[in-house]
């Protein structure tokens, strides 16, 4: 929903199509999304999420700091880390920006529809993520290199979209979906890099178990938090993001987020501003 500024019942022979696609494009085969201990584990605390803007020096009172892939440099990155922070990377996964350097490194045939209220912003049929997996590998690998220790992988949710009147020009499909989630979990496990869910609630059992922590929009507002209760029960943290502009309300949503074992965060819209957390 941001952005940063926002079977096995399938025939062998299918399946031997799909893998050697992953490595034409370079992705080896698949590797397990269980290499335990390669990565950091995700710390409980307050979060500070900001995507854009000038974020204040003193960011110490959290834990965990998530920002764009883009904007902030090594050096920022290496002081936080020196400061005891967890630092993310958000990316968008699942669509495109056309301001993104490289945005021209997609094939047009993978840019559909405008992502509905977002200016510059289009669905990627990532049921032929095949097909711009090197630039997905790049921004990965760039995640690593700056020093950030985990992602937040923005966008894992379009199949929902096509169960909307708002559709990605895709006619994407819940195993599509879960398909590219997967690849893109091994993506940063290889790199060394925890990889947390956002949003879609409907597919908290099947990646519980892999992803490493979870960030909510408006599910207080919108009455999903429950479905988010198995990362808890897991010792994974949750970090569940209500909006100012949206009437978020801190008497009403903290206790929720605390009774679920949450951290709750009160953000403006756009991601420009200190987040407050709730105590």
């Amino acid at each position: 929903m941001t952005r940063a500024h926002k079977m096995f019942g399938l025939k062998i022979f299918t399946l031997g199509i799909w893998l050697a696609g992953l490595l034409v494009v370079g992705i080896g085969p698949m590797a397990s999304a269980t290499q335990k201990n390669s990565w950091s584990a995700v710390p409980f605390g307050p979060f500070h999420w900001q995507l854009q803007g000038n974020i204040a020096d003193d960011v110490t009172a959290s834990k965990i700091i998530s920002a764009d892939l883009y904007e902030v440099t090594a050096a920022q990155i290496h002081d936080w880390r020196e400061a005891g922070l967890f630092p993310v990377c958000y990316i968008n996964v699942g669509a495109l920006e056309d301001w993104r350097e490289d945005y021209v490194d997609f094939p047009e045939h993978v840019i559909g529809n405008a992502y509905w209220g977002w200016d510059g912003e289009y669905w990627l049929d990532i049921a032929r993520f095949e097909q711009f997996a090197n630039v997905m590998t790049a921004r990965f690998d760039l995640c690593r290199d700056k020093g950030f220790l985990g992602v937040e992988p923005d966008n894992i949710d379009g199949y929902e979209a096509d169960l909307s009147n708002k559709t990605t020009g895709f006619d994407l499909k819940r195993t599509d979906q879960l398909r590219y989630i997967r690849w893109l979990i091994d993506l940063a496990h290889q790199r060394g890099l925890a990889i947390g869910q956002k949003n879609a609630p409907e597919l908290v059992g099947e990646l519980v178990d892999q992803m490493d922590f979870a960030i909510l929009e408006s599910a207080f507002r919108l009455g999903f938090m429950d479905a988010f209760d198995p990362y808890i029960a897991y010792g994974k943290p949750v970090f569940a993001v209500e909006y100012r502009e949206e009437g978020a309300n801190a008497a009403r949503f903290c206790p929720a987020a605390r009774n679920h074992g949450f951290q709750g965060v009160i953000a403006s819209l756009e991601l420009d501003q200190t987040p407050q957390n709730c105590p």
